[in-house]
């Protein structure tokens, strides 16, 4: 390797793939399972998708250490009720709250990750 052409390299290329590559990554296989799943489901996810996306600011219950159970309970009711309370009842709440569970997971790991971007330690 000539030293004079050090300029012109990649950082990425010495030192490995950008940070952000990784997360496009499972961005992606996350979005290729979401398509596998039945039509119902898919149907389930959007509107889970929708009421996280209303609670999704500074001081929202999903991102509190320990989230309320009470909270979680309501976003999930709202997500049903949005559904248009989709029968069996209880089945269906069971699936949505297990959705709203890992979407919240999701969003919290990717907000942490971009505030460790920005705010490295």
């Amino acid at each position: 390797m000539e030293y004079c052409n050090l300029h012109q390299m990649n950082l990425y290329d010495v030192f490995g793939d950008a940070p952000w590559a990784q997360e496009d990554f499972f961005q992606k296989d996350r979005e290729y399972m979401k398509k596998m799943s039945p039509k119902k489901n898919r149907e389930l996810i959007q509107w889970v998708e929708d009421v996280c996306d209303e609670e999704e600011y500074d001081g929202s219950c999903m991102y509190d250490e320990y989230p309320d159970l009470a909270a979680m309970e309501q976003m999930a009711e709202k997500a049903y009720m949005r559904a248009g309370r989709p029968e069996p009842e209880d089945w269906n709440k069971a699936l949505i709250m297990s959705l709203l569970h890992d979407e919240i997971c999701f969003r919290r790991n990717r907000r942490k990750d971009v505030k460790q971007r920005l705010y490295p330690r």
